[in-house]
């Protein structure tokens, strides 16, 4: 195999969704920016020449990102709960993947410092927790 074909088929699978896909490699160089420069090993010279590097693309990324003031906030439907959330990754390859007749359909996910933000279908009616404990064993 040539080191063109090798390179393409490489490409092809790092940004395909349903192996890794280009914004979690984003959110990964964001991140290992961010944790790298917020630790002891930021004057180590190799961690130091990469942050050197890596900030202008990190900094024009956060410029280029989806923010929430991309977004009209017309009603807060809900909100997660003030802890920390383990399972947002199970949550939304669910919302990605899953059967469009029963999950709500997944627009958009980003972050920020301190949110991460799923935009979603809208349906008026509320979420299945709320009417269970509202309707019970009749539902």
């Amino acid at each position: 195999m040539s080191a063109k074909v090798r390179l393409r088929r490489l490409q092809q699978l790092v940004l395909n969704p349903r192996f890794l896909g280009l914004e979690p490699l984003l959110d990964l160089l964001l991140g290992v920016h961010q944790e790298l420069g917020a630790s002891d090993l930021a004057g180590d010279k190799y961690v130091a020449d990469f942050l050197q590097w890596a900030e202008p693309i990190v900094a024009r990324l956060k410029e280029i990102r989806l923010q929430r003031d991309d977004f009209e906030i017309l009603k807060v439907i809900g909100r997660g709960a003030f802890s920390e959330v383990s399972c947002f990754r199970e949550e939304r390859d669910v919302l990605v993947n899953g059967d469009r007749r029963w999950i709500t359909q997944l627009h958009f996910a980003f972050q920020d410092e301190n949110y991460l933000y799923l935009v979603m279908e809208y349906y008026v009616g509320g979420d299945l927790l709320t009417l269970l404990s509202k309707f019970g064993e009749r539902i």
